[in-house]
């Protein structure tokens, strides 16, 4: 049947003959770290976590794709005899050599919270709002999150004359909090609107890896690979863009939108909005919410100058959304990105 695997188990490790791996993957096997190695293993492997997680449990080993995520994230790691175990299938799964990840492992670490550990709840749970975002978000790796200090966000949103979304340029300033760090996932959504999902480009320091896309439910998770993996400490200025398209984005819900939602803190959050001069609307606001969407605070009133300009800050923000909306003479709309 298509989409599934075979029933066949692969032969036994002793048996395998491993393909020739990249050379930076053959380096990483050698010199570590682990977390960092298996991410290299299973980028080169082409196989998602859920694909890696059914293989494993068809060899009776299993593991949980949280599991596996912590593990290529370094928030966790295999200690336990069942993990050791599960590594050393991980490896036939991976195609790489035998003991190639247990080498890496060392003795335990000790217990307790680990720089990178920020006790933030996982990224799919950022979007339990929406089935299709955490759907999506469980077939790409999102691990490299957790390792990532947002230092500066800047979303400039355009918006047409009749008041619609019509793209979204990004702008972002990242340090990396361990070496290796090589992506960044955003997640689109436009539920509750009449046209197709948007469509992603990167412009500056990154390049599309996969692009997930549920157009029924207007959802769309793009990667963006850094030009190199950064080394701990370094920071990463990258822009991509957003566009909508023609007609831009027009629905059916009662006021316009547009929000960001921060899993991590962000020190300093920039929302700039550009619309048409000869068109203001007639009211515009930014508020504030938690996770579950309940507004923080009263919501501030934007002044929106002679240009079509307004704009709305928070500083050291998250967890939660940052959110404007706008009431001009028209059909309504609302977006959500991360």
């Amino acid at each position: 049947m298509p989409g599934q695997e075979s029933a066949a188990e692969p032969a036994p490790a002793h048996s395998r003959r491993t393909p020739a791996l990249p050379p930076e993957l053959t380096k990483l096997l050698r010199t570590g770290p682990f977390d960092v190695a298996l991410r290299a293993a299973i980028r080169a492997s082409g196989l998602s976590l859920e694909r890696i997680r059914y293989r494993l449990h068809r060899r009776g080993v299993p593991v949980s794709i949280t599991a596996l995520s912590y593990w290529q994230s370094g928030r966790r790691r295999p200690e336990r005899p069942d993990s050791l175990l599960a590594v050393r299938h991980l490896e036939n799964v991976l195609s790489i050599p035998e003991d190639a990840l247990s080498a890496l492992l060392g003795p335990p670490r000790p217990r307790g919270r680990s720089r990178g550990d920020t006790g933030a709840p996982p990224l799919t749970s950022l979007w339990s709002d929406s089935t299709a975002a955490a759907q999506l978000l469980a077939r790409v790796d999102t691990s490299p999150d957790s390792n990532l200090t947002r230092l500066s966000q800047h979303d400039t949103v355009s918006i047409d004359a009749l008041g619609n979304q019509r793209g979204v340029h990004a702008r972002q300033l990242v340090r990396a909090e361990r070496g290796g760090v090589d992506r960044w996932v955003t997640v689109f959504d436009s539920a509750g609107t009449d046209v197709a999902p948007p469509t992603v480009s990167a412009l500056r320091s990154c390049r599309l890896g996969q692009v997930l896309t549920d157009h029924t439910r207007g959802v769309v998770v793009a990667e963006l690979l850094f030009d190199r993996p950064l080394e701990r400490g370094e920071t990463m200025l990258m822009e991509y863009e957003v566009e909508h398209p023609a007609g831009g984005l027009r629905g059916t819900e009662q006021d316009h939108t547009y929000s960001r939602r921060f899993r991590l803190p962000v020190r300093e959050y920039l929302v700039d909005l550009r619309f048409a001069p000869e068109s203001p609307p007639l009211r515009c606001e930014s508020y504030l919410t938690r996770p579950d969407g309940s507004e923080i605070g009263t919501p501030r009133s934007l002044v929106v100058d002679p240009q079509g300009r307004a704009h709305a800050v928070a500083l050291d923000f998250g967890l939660g959304s940052c959110c404007v909306r706008w009431e001009p003479a028209s059909v309504h709309t609302g977006t959500n990105a991360s």
